[in-house]
């Protein structure tokens, strides 16, 4: 398998506008693709704190978003829960022209 093929095309760069988010299906999980900067981040949508699906839809301060039903905060780049105690899994990212990758799950 090759290095492209590990991973699942999920969106188009120019889909994500810089400091805004998109959701996305990978298999059975939610994931929310944050543009900060023109870096492109990848975590589970739902929320570790209530499991809503809701963090597509958060604040983005830094490389942090905050959960917009209970304010949990979380980092982008390792997924770990800045208030409270958790966190949400993050994916590795690969963009190829305007194509958006996320790494394929290993139960895929």
């Amino acid at each position: 398998m090759s290095a492209i093929e590990a991973y699942v095309r999920v969106a188009r760069l120019s889909e994500i506008s810089l400091g805004k988010s998109k959701r996305v299906k990978l298999g059975d999980d939610d994931v929310a693709l944050w543009n900060v900067q023109g870096t492109i981040f990848a975590v589970n949508a739902v929320c570790a704190h209530q499991h809503f699906t809701s963090l597509h839809q958060g604040i983005l301060i830094g490389r942090t978003v905050t959960c917009p039903m209970h304010g949990w905060q979380y980092s982008l780049e390792t997924g770990e829960a800045l208030s409270g105690s958790g966190r949400v899994r993050t994916y590795r990212v690969k963009i190829q022209g305007d194509e958006v990758y996320l790494e394929r799950p290993s139960s895929a």
